[in-house]
């Protein structure tokens, strides 16, 4: 059984790989590579508005309190790790899992599992995620391996964001991204692309981008925080869309790399 440090001690997690603890109700996740994360004040402002929307009050952690984070790491015994806070009522829990190896390039593969309607706007990274989860394992039935993620459509047909990741394109000059109407969440290293790309930004509610010049999936816990899609297919593996150039979405990815290295914090 794995080891949290909950609530300034180390206990026995739960037993059951990626579950919560009875009564979570909000959790953020961020890589620790080499005893760095990067925008860890991102995530926490997400988690400081879903906790007054619920009227709880952030302990340390989840407070920015560093040497409290510094104090969990050691505890864990984390160098590189995907590190894992949840918070409820009373309660903060820290956890730490094996950071795996990331793809360069992504191929992404519509699900049937449609994006439900969030507790409220923006949408909370709420656990447990059930919504989310349950495109996960959709994803997994289908065999797809490393280096596939599974896309959600919200009612209308129009993209959401992957089962774990937020999705972006550029078409015509212009750096699309789902509305916050898909139900999407509002991802942070999506933010910080939006931030720095230096295009024209849109918000969109839009179908699968066939003529897109370039599509982008963003994740906290990859290197830089995003990487390059190669290929975009349908439920039956049709092509919906295949890259052309890897340079546009490489100088993109590039800008959000250096952006969030100047953010990162030492939690050793």
């Amino acid at each position: 059984m794995s080891l949290v440090w909950r609530d300034g001690r180390l206990r026995p997690g739960d037993a059951q790989p990626g579950s919560f603890p009875a009564g979570a109700a909000l959790f953020e996740t961020v890589a620790l590579r080499q005893g760095r994360v990067e925008c860890l004040d991102d995530h926490l402002a997400r988690l400081a508005a879903g906790l007054a929307r619920l009227g709880l009050s952030p302990g340390p952690l989840a407070g920015g309190d560093l040497p409290s984070w510094r104090a969990g790491v050691r505890a864990l015994g984390a160098t590189d790790a995907i590190l894992r806070l949840v918070v409820g009522p009373g309660f903060e829990e820290l956890g730490a899992r094996p950071l795996l190896p990331s793809a360069p390039d992504f191929r992404l593969r519509n699900l049937r599992t449609v994006r439900d309607e969030p507790e409220w706007m923006p949408r909370p990274k709420s656990a447990p995620w059930a919504n989310s989860l349950a495109a996960t394992r959709e994803l997994r039935l289908l065999g797809e391996p490393a280096g596939a993620e599974g896309v959600q459509l919200d009612a209308r047909g129009f993209v959401c964001e992957g089962s774990r990741s937020s999705l972006a394109w550029v078409r015509a000059g212009r750096l699309a991204a789902p509305a916050a109407s898909t139900g999407r969440l509002p991802g942070t290293a999506l933010a910080q692309l939006l931030a720095c790309a230096d295009l024209p930004v849109a918000e969109v509610e839009s179908p699968p981008p066939a003529e897109a010049d370039c599509v982008l999936l963003l994740r906290s816990t990859l290197p830089g925080g995003g990487a390059r899609v190669s290929r975009w297919v349908d439920l039956d593996l049709r092509p919906i869309w295949v890259a052309a150039d890897r340079g546009l979405a490489d100088r993109l990815l590039a800008r959000l790399a250096e952006r969030r290295a100047q953010r990162s914090v030492s939690l050793a």
